[in-house]
């Protein structure tokens, strides 16, 4: 991924900076973990009129609900304002349909963390990397390393 920047990788983990501005202000988040699935991205320095409120927030929520077609232990989103500067949205998913290997990315201003177990080429590959210097295998690709 070109926007990283001196990934150091164990294992499974993979940590970058992530210096592209203005995208770089802010958080985004996925997650995954055999039958759980969440997102969140906030964006800082946001003064449009629209985001002038201390709080507002708009979401939306069901639990254990057998109403429609499939059943669903748990779906939530929201959309939110807050601190008249921050944006932000987030959703939420449980339940048994597409089981899936735990997995998580994201960054949080300028820190970009990565972690998959199992360790694969779509989320983490396995490898060692020391700031942008990959130890093993000589030649892994991902991160500032791709």
């Amino acid at each position: 991924v070109e926007e990283l920047k001196a990934s150091t990788v164990c294992c499974c983990c993979m940590q970058s900076f992530f210096t592209t501005w203005p995208a770089m202000c802010g958080l985004q988040q996925e997650c995954q973990c055999i039958c759980i699935e969440a997102q969140t991205s906030m964006k800082c320095l946001q003064f449009d009129k629209e985001n002038q409120a201390c709080t507002k927030a708009t979401s939306v929520s069901s639990c254990l609900d057998n109403s429609g077609p499939e059943f669903i232990c748990h779906d939530s989103g929201n959309q939110f304002t807050c601190c008249f500067c921050l944006k932000g949205a987030s959703t939420m998913w449980c339940g048994f349909k597409d089981l899936k290997p735990c997995a998580m990315k994201g960054n949080c201003l300028c820190c970009d963390c990565r972690a998959a177990i199992p360790p694969s080429a779509e989320t983490v590959p396995f490898g060692i990397a020391i700031c942008g210097t990959a130890l093993h295998p000589k030649d892994y690709k991902g991160g500032s390393m791709a």
